[in-house]
């Protein structure tokens, strides 16, 4: 008998407690007030949370409140069972939940009188959970998730990650691979579907504040259809550094190879706390920024003039002040080739970067908040487009892609808030994840009920939403404004959770 049989008989024998082969006779999606609703996300620096309910208290109970990650990259809705938690996970001191205590609360079993198991793959590790049904409540909306909510009873997820309470997943719904085979069709759906909210947006507020999940939101114009078929995924055309003409140097819709349809891809991904892209174009990336910054541009020429009289050495963008902060980050410090096995060309593109990262880190001493940081350093325009051909430009400015960072008593050191993930596709090329910076910047609409789900950018306010769960817009106005003090960040980061393996 395999391990992962036994644990799941231990979940039946031990906390299962209700099971059934129905789903729960009740409302699909309970009623509300028409028009939008509102939950607040709860910064966490690496990424947001969304307080959500699940179960109905049993007389004498109280209602199991659970911070879960807001994530566009998933559709899923994981919730750590106290079974992880007494067993499997160790060290967690997080709320779990307990299915005792929900009235709601049942599990479906199969023709041989099994729970329902389903592991997942992360970029993290991987997660074992069973199909439950029960319900699950954001603000005033909720909904019964038949055969679809996912309880966490085991885990091989990496180290760094504790207290993991569970994810809300608001990405793209599919029928996911190898899934089981629930009769009454559940499972793949969406809390979005069950709960009938077709269109809702996402944005970041700036340094602690709350950001905003807000539900049945307006149709917006000019939305971009979703190239991705498993995840949200636009056409990424690259993107351009100092003015949005700039010429790309990588993604270029002109250089796609025969049988893609789009030469990158791009998921705006709430859940990802980087900006991240295959390293070879986030070297060029860095590249393409000294050129465009006239601190490093300098730098690089005095460099130029003395290069030939040097031996060739490799040149590490990652000091040892750099590497701590990436430690602490949770992030490996990229592995340098030798220099007998890189160009002349790979190699003044590791200078510039080392560059822009050595002149980078003490931007606190020389940058007097973000205006000015944004004065000085060029700004970022991706390009993306929809399925149908709309298009739209994104700026991301100095102060959205950097951010400060502290270890010891040492000085605060600026860095950049890029990374690189490797995720490369058939049909749309290299996928890159653009995480937090971008909802911290724009509100990301998201619409489930066009074909294909599409997605669009405003940079209207993020506002904040009351305790009846109505929107409302911040006091600054309909643009978005900032902060002037740099952004800091000393937590882990939260990398994607995707299987690179399947197409976008």
């Amino acid at each position: 008998m395999s391990m992962a049989g036994l644990r799941l008989r231990r979940w039946s024998s031990a906390a299962l407690v209700i099971t059934c082969l129905c789903t729960l006779s009740m409302p699909e999606a309970m009623k509300v007030a028409p028009g939008s609703h509102c939950a607040p996300l709860k910064n966490h620096g690496s990424h947001s949370t969304l307080r959500v309910q699940v179960g109905t208290p049993k007389p004498g109970a109280s209602p199991q409140l659970f911070d879960l990650i807001a994530d566009t990259g998933s559709s899923s809705i994981i919730v750590t069972n106290c079974i992880c938690k007494e067993h499997a996970c160790i060290g967690y001191s997080s709320p779990c939940f307990k299915g005792v205590h929900s009235s709601t609360f049942m599990v479906p079993k199969d023709s041989r009188g099994e729970a329902l198991p389903v592991q997942m793959t992360f970029g993290s590790g991987q997660i074992s959970a069973v199909l439950t049904t029960d319900k699950v409540a954001v603000g005033p909306i909720q909904t019964v998730m038949n055969s679809s909510l996912l309880m966490l009873y085991d885990h091989h997820l990496d180290a760094g990650i504790t207290n993991f309470e569970g994810i809300f997943g608001v990405g793209i719904p599919y029928q996911a691979q190898g899934a089981p085979d629930v009769r009454d069709g559940q499972w793949g759906r969406s809390w979005l579907q069950q709960a009938n909210v077709n269109r809702f947006s996402m944005c970041f507020s700036d340094m602690k504040k709350d950001g905003m999940l807000e539900m049945n939101t307006a149709v917006q114009p000019n939305a971009m259809g979703s190239v991705g078929k498993l995840h949200w995924g636009l056409d990424f055309r690259g993107i351009s550094v100092g003015a949005s003409t700039t010429p790309v140097t990588f993604c270029d819709p002109a250089k796609k190879l025969p049988g893609q349809k789009t030469a990158c891809g791009m998921i705006p991904d709430s859940g990802t706390t980087l900006v991240l892209g295959p390293r070879d174009q986030i070297s060029q990336l860095y590249a393409d920024l000294c050129d465009k910054w006239q601190r490093c541009a300098q730098k690089f020429a005095s460099y130029n003039k003395t290069a030939h009289d040097q031996p060739k050495q490799v040149v590490n963008p990652f000091d040892d002040a750099i590497g701590r902060i990436l430690k602490r980050w949770g992030l490996p410090i990229p592995t340098i080739e030798s220099p007998f096995s890189i160009t002349p060309e790979q190699q003044a593109l590791y200078k510039k970067e080392q560059l822009f990262r050595s002149e980078l880190r003490t931007c606190a001493a020389w940058a007097d908040g973000k205006a000015d940081l944004d004065a000085q350093l060029p700004p970022m325009h991706f390009h993306v487009a929809g399925s149908e051909g709309h298009t739209q430009t994104l700026q991301l400015a100095g102060s959205s892609y950097v951010v400060t960072s502290q270890h010891g008593n040492e000085p605060p050191t600026c860095m950049p808030f890029l990374g690189s993930y490797s995720y490369k596709t058939q049909l749309n090329g290299p996928i890159w994840i653009v995480g937090t910076p971008l909802f911290y910047d724009y509100k990301v609409h998201y619409d489930i009920s066009s074909d294909p789900p599409s997605m669009s950018f405003t940079e209207s306010s993020c506002g904040s939403c009351s305790t009846d769960g109505s929107a409302h817009p911040a006091a600054v106005g309909l643009v978005r404004k900032k902060a002037d003090v740099i952004r800091r960040h000393d937590a882990p980061v939260r990398m994607p959770q995707y299987d690179t393996s399947l197409p976008l």
